[in-house]
């Protein structure tokens, strides 16, 4: 199968602790293989989405053995059977190489260990890794914590992105990337459960982002299945067997809003229709359809009005919490 017929992504998403960068990636890639703390991953898809994920039983600690294992997974065909690779906190996983390496350090000529090696191994497997995306036929997406701009040994000023312990593989990774965002919190954002946006400017002098698919900007509704939908990727995105009518009920709603209905109406509205079904099914497709009607509001805009763009007015109307499962 052609890359057309089946176009993957590979993606990169960075910020600081708890602002939904996991329980994101596990909404946009529900049947994924995810590499990560099997209980971390899996507390998160429950509690927050409502599905047991596809851990790996025995997530890989460092590059060295991340790499040959994804390697293993794409040529036995394993990684084609769930669509898609989510590599949880590979800021860890890139730490924890750099101590192997440190370790594992030659002596250079004046009998102390190379401090270079252990940075030039880090560029060696990241830009094997990189290859290696192009090639797998699935999707491929990062978590990362962030790293603030700051200056180099140089004394040269250098952007936030993606914490790496190379400066220099910061600003350089995210090259390699279709996507690649920071997530924040934006008040203004109207999801009533968790205003998390995306920025998104490559402009900007202070973060190191980017979006091939043309659909990010400064304040992205933070949900990467709705940037990848509302694009012309054409990426197949799968849902968890038995919820595909999420998209029904994310249609509906985000009709709703594109009409002018307000949030909190909207959704009493649609949990008055969707009574029989699970309500952290349901919340997951809303949440789906309130960035649904947000990118279509945004993508209806002349291309020409070059005025100052209102960003959406989060409702002063208060919601009850996210609902408990038992």
């Amino acid at each position: 199968m052609s890359d057309t017929e089946n176009p993957t992504i590979m993606v990169t998403v960075y910020g600081k602790p708890k602002k939904k960068k996991t329980s994101d990636m596990l909404a946009a890639f529900p049947t994924a293989l995810c590499f990560g703390v099997p209980s971390a991953l899996t507390l998160v898809a429950q509690n927050e989405l409502g599905f047991t994920p596809s851990v790996y039983p025995t997530p890989p600690q460092t590059l060295q053995e991340l790499v040959p294992l994804l390697d293993h997974v794409v040529r036995s065909g394993l990684a084609a059977q769930y669509g898609a690779i989510i590599i949880d906190d590979a800021s860890h996983i890139c730490d924890r190489s750099m101590l192997a390496w440190h370790d594992e350090a030659p002596l250079g000529k004046s009998g102390k260990k190379d401090k270079f090696y252990a940075y030039q191994q880090l560029n060696k497997y990241l830009l094997v890794l990189s290859g290696m995306a192009r090639h797998m036929g699935v999707h491929l997406a990062f978590t990362f914590h962030e790293r603030l701009p700051g200056t180099n040994a140089e004394g040269v000023y250098c952007p936030g992105g993606p914490n790496v312990p190379s400066r220099n593989q910061t600003e350089t990774l995210p090259s390699w990337c279709d996507i690649n965002v920071r997530a924040q919190v934006d008040p203004t954002y109207p999801d009533p459960w968790f205003p998390g946006t995306y920025f998104c400017d490559p402009t900007s002098p202070d973060w190191v982002t980017g979006d091939r698919t043309g659909v990010c900007w400064t304040k992205t509704p933070g949900n990467l299945r709705e940037i990848l939908r509302a694009s012309a990727g054409g990426y197949k995105l799968a849902r968890v067997a038995g919820l595909e009518w999420q998209d029904d009920v994310a249609d509906e709603l985000a009709a709703k809003l594109v009409e002018g209905v307000s949030v909190p109406e909207a959704i009493k509205q649609i949990a008055d229709a969707h009574k029989k079904v699970e309500q952290i099914h349901l919340r997951w497709a809303c949440q789906d359809g309130i960035a649904r009607a947000t990118l279509l509001k945004r993508k209806a805009r002349n291309l020409f009005d070059l005025g100052q763009k209102d960003e959406p007015v989060k409702s002063s109307v208060a919601l009850p919490p996210p609902p408990s499962i038992s």
